[in-house]
Formats: C-alpha cells, sequence, structure tokens
C-alpha cells in the first residue's frame, strides 16, 4: 500500500532588480531624516532653558529618536539580507511602527501632563487663550 505523499511546494527563484536596494536605502535615509529632526529638536530644547520641564521635554524627544534609528537599521538588514539571498519575504512591518508611534505619543502627552502640572503649582489658576493678549 503507498501512503499519501503531499504535493511539494514549487519553490520559484526570487528576482531581484537594483531599485529594489535602491529603495531599501530611501527608505532608511527617511526613518535617519525624521530620527535626526527629533534628535535635533530634542538637542535644542535641552541646551535652550534652564526650565526642568523643557529639559524634560527635549530629553523625551531623544530618547524616540534613538529608538527610530534602531528600527530603521534593524529593518534595513533584514529586508538587505533578504534581497542579498533572493528569500521571498514580506517587506511590510504592522508592529514596529506602531510601537514607534505609540511611543512618541507617549512621551508627548506625558510631557504635555507634566508641563499642565507644574505650571499649575507655579501660577496658580491656568488662563485660558482668550485672555492671552495677542501681538
Amino acid at each position: 500500500m503507498l501512503g499519501f505523499v503531499p504535493p511539494a511546494d514549487i519553490v520559484f527563484p526570487v528576482r531581484t532588480e537594483p531599485r529594489s536596494y535602491f529603495a531599501n536605502e530611501r527608505t532608511l535615509l527617511m526613518w535617519y531624516e525624521l530620527s535626526m529632526t527629533l534628535a535635533v529638536l530634542g538637542a535644542a530644547l535641552q541646551t535652550s532653558s534652564n526650565s526642568f520641564t523643557i529639559q524634560s521635554v527635549g530629553i523625551a524627544l531623544s530618547v524616540p529618536a534613538l529608538a527610530f534609528v534602531v528600527y530603521a537599521l534593524r529593518m534595513y538588514f533584514l529586508r538587505f539580507s533578504s534581497l542579498e539571498y533572493k528569500r521571498p519575504q514580506h517587506f511590510e512591518d504592522k508592529t514596529g511602527t506602531l510601537v514607534l508611534c505609540l511611543l512618541v505619543t507617549g512621551m508627548v502627552v506625558g510631557n504635555s501632563v507634566q508641563a499642565l502640572v507644574a505650571a499649575k503649582k507655579s501660577s496658580g489658576p491656568l488662563t485660558p487663550f482668550s485672555d492671552w493678549p495677542l501681538v
């Protein structure tokens, strides 16, 4: 009696074009541009004032910038190795960008709450925007 033999997977060679490498490098450079913008803004805020609140906002912008660089390098090398060894792979990442967006959102919300609490402690009640003088 012959046993059941499952059909073999047919594997087609993956064709890698040079533009795929360039697209991978362009994506890496775009992530670097975003991280450098956050890092420069964070460094400017850290050095521009003696206020603890403003300096903490600068630090909070520098942490996601480092996370963006690590994420960009990880994705670049994963995609590069897949292209180099011609492995079939989906290049989209569904969790990494979500985690990075949640990290930035958490940092911004946390620093906003800290700034509001510090402003309320130092100056009493907060004034609404309509009472501010227009320049």
